[in-house]
């Protein structure tokens, strides 16, 4: 009898991360093709969420497979973030697309040879920044249309944080 899908489930890790973030993205474009536009931002913000952790966590020398905990490793990084006073909101916090760039901003600044040009710094900051009125993982629960506009800029959003991946 075969393995049942959640059963195939590897651990968190920054390989699965990327992978998982290519296949939401590819997923939300379908939904919004199909004009779903709420499942489609749903998916945006996962595919932005993951790449910003994989970013992160392999900044702070997380090997590619290492297994990523939530109270070892994501509570650590909230609150790493929050002593370096980023505002994390409690609610939804592993999640929190905005706080996440603005924590890679941070780790990259602490070390000048890894510190991002101020172009590309302010590039992260606002795509950060974008998702956080779009984007929630409890959008799930709700039942609201969005808006055309509203998957264009999660889209061009999640895609941007795709195609630079290497570079955070």
């Amino acid at each position: 009898m075969p393995r049942r899908l959640i059963d195939r489930c590897r651990d968190d890790s920054i390989r699965e991360f990327r992978l998982a973030a290519r296949q939401r993205f590819d997923d939300a474009l379908a939904l919004a093709e199909a004009d779903r536009r709420t499942g489609a931002i749903y998916l945006l913000g996962y595919t932005a969420e993951m790449t910003l952790k994989a970013a992160y966590f392999s900044l702070i020398g997380l090997t590619d497979t290492q297994t990523i905990t939530w109270k070892g490793d994501i509570q650590a990084a909230i609150e790493k973030g929050r002593k370096l006073n980023i505002a994390w909101p409690a609610k939804g916090a592993g999640h929190n697309i905005r706080a996440w760039a603005d924590l890679l901003i941070a780790q990259r600044s602490s070390a000048l040879t890894q510190a991002y040009s101020l172009e590309f710094r302010r590039e992260v900051q606002q795509r950060g920044q974008q998702f956080d009125p779009l984007w929630r993982e409890t959008l799930r629960y709700h039942k609201n249309r969005a808006y055309f506009h509203e998957v264009v800029q999660a889209r061009e959003t999640a895609e941007w944080l795709l195609v630079h991946s290497h570079l955070l």
